[in-house]
């Protein structure tokens, strides 16, 4: 069917909203409570048009287009609605900062927000740079409101893990309720009370974690004010990039856009599908795990009883050098099952084709609780990638290199600490629950001199004169070793358990406990 917008002649499909249509084509119609991932619901009425032959100002969110309607968007007479009707939205939210006469020289002179305890205004809100009533208060040239506004003086509510709540910056447009139930159906949050006491909460006054909250962070994503917020990333700013890659702390695979800041730093995750939620971890424990202060950020070699941060290429000769002497089965090497398929490959040929040892063990990650794993007797040398060994049990080992992102207990007993970088921090491809390979993409810099496993294999292989390891890329060492990285999934038919229910989610990533970095997984 055909219809014009605007005096522009546009062809809408069957069941089309005018809104969605218009969007389609590239007129823009002024809207709030609307989302691409929601039906329409029609209550902040700023998408209010003309219809030819129609009466009053119908919400274009809600109306289907026909054939041969005519529709005006963008009048002087819709822009004046739609001002007062933005007017009465921001009588009970902070407005100084959209109508101060100063604000173009506030804003050439102070572009980012200030770090505040509670938001009074644009310049200490966190949402600043994509708070849409922000951007449609400088659309409309908004410059005054009919009446003093009323701030409601609600407590901040961070009593939950992860998620910051401040109603006093709520405009009531319900998406994060519609989104909850309509899209997830769950229901956790809700329009609680009446009239001006209306605000969004949880039934009898519960907190999150009492509702049941998933916390898959949808509400946050499709927030359109600083209303809810992730605690740890609020103040890092709007992302300068997104990578897209794959979750690698189950075999779940979920597809997530990892936000990148400016000085290449993870700062958020979110679900790339947001018809389908990720779990908790996903959503919140990427950031704070990779960003740990905790991280082992420098090779390290033993001197003297102590471990010293040293050179690559002299922790690299010294543990090469070392190593020789144990060649044959006096050599083990432990890895678990969360390093990447090439990763494991390099360390599998180093085992086999370097150190000529058939004692190469793979440690299979448990879904509660840490993997752990008996020395095998008559190991002299071990070369671990994480905290799997009981460090009370080392005694007839000579020679100890511990290959990982943070420190442990096993750490502190080793000759020598290879600091690695973890899935969001290198390239490399992992097996999903069916079996299919599904790839892991850089999206973020590794803490000081940390590198990939493959990389750091590769050169204590090439330190001892070893051949075959001269692959200088991911992509050659997935050459060599006939390795697909597989496509990624983000179309999924449903959520993955741990996202329904988050008392079945991972306790350790590469035998370290998520919940020492994320502490607000304690909580659920």
């Amino acid at each position: 069917m055909k219809l014009t917008i605007d005096a522009i002649e546009v062809e809408a499909r069957d069941g089309e909203s005018i809104l969605d249509c218009a969007t389609r084509h590239g007129i823009h119609i002024p809207h709030l409570c609307t989302h691409p991932n929601l039906p329409a619901f029609g209550a902040c009425r700023m998408c209010l048009v003309e219809i030819e032959g129609m009466r009053g100002y119908p919400a274009s969110c809600s109306t289907p287009a026909q054939q041969g309607m005519v529709v005006h968007a963008n009048s002087e007479k819709l822009a004046d609605l739609r001002r007062r009707i933005l007017e009465l939205i921001l009588l009970e939210h902070p407005s100084a900062c959209m109508l101060c006469a100063k604000r173009d020289l506030c804003e050439q002179f102070r572009p980012g927000a200030m770090k505040s305890g509670r938001t009074s205004g644009c310049h200490t809100c966190n949402n600043k740079d994509v708070c849409e009533v922000r951007g449609l208060s400088q659309e409309l040239r908004l410059e005054s409101l009919p009446v003093a506004p009323f701030y409601r003086n609600l407590p901040l509510e961070r009593s939950d893990p992860f998620i910051d709540r401040d109603l006093n910056l709520c405009i009531l447009c319900g998406r994060c309720v519609r989104i909850c139930k309509e899209q997830h159906g769950w229901a956790t949050i809700d329009f609680v009370g009446r009239g001006s006491q209306t605000k969004i909460g949880e039934a009898f006054g519960r907190s999150l974690v009492e509702a049941g909250c998933r916390f898959c962070g949808s509400c946050i994503d499709v927030c359109p004010t600083g209303t809810l917020s992730d605690r740890y990333a609020k103040w890092h700013g709007d992302p300068a990039e997104e990578t897209i890659t794959t979750c690698a702390y189950c075999n779940e695979a979920c597809a997530l856009a990892i936000g990148v800041s400016r000085h290449k730093r993870a700062i958020s995750a979110k679900a790339v599908n947001p018809a389908v939620p990720v779990c908790v971890l996903g959503r919140f424990a990427i950031p704070e795990f990779l960003n740990g202060p905790e991280r082992i950020k420098e090779p390290q070699a033993r001197v003297q009883q102590v471990l010293r941060p040293k050179r690559w290429i002299e922790v690299l000769a010294e543990a090469g050098e070392r190593l020789k002497p144990y060649i044959g089965d006096g050599f083990a090497l432990v890895f678990d099952d969360s390093i990447m398929r090439e990763d494991r490959a390099a360390l599998q040929a180093f085992a086999g084709g370097v150190m000529k040892s058939e004692r190469c063990y793979e440690v299979k990650t448990p879904d509660r609780g840490a993997p752990q794993f008996a020395i095998p007797e008559g190991a002299k040398a071990v070369y671990a990638l994480g905290p799997f060994l009981d460090p009370a049990a080392l005694d007839g080992v000579e020679l100890l290199i511990v290959q990982d992102c943070y420190p442990s207990p096993l750490s502190a007993k080793a000759d020598f600490v290879l600091p690695a970088a973890v899935f969001a921090e290198t390239e490399g491809s992992r097996l999903d629950s069916g079996g299919e390979p599904r790839p892991l993409h850089r999206a973020c810099q590794a803490p000081g001199r940390a590198l990939a496993d493959w990389r750091i294999v590769r050169d204590l292989a090439r330190a001892m004169g070893a051949e075959g390891f001269e692959f200088e890329s991911i992509e050659a060492l997935r050459r060599l070793y006939g390795i697909e990285s597989g496509q990624m999934k983000i179309q999924r038919g449903s959520a993955p358990a741990p996202a329904l229910d988050p008392a079945l989610r991972r306790t350790h990533f590469r035998g370290h406990s998520i919940e020492d970095k994320a502490r607000g997984l304690r909580m659920l």
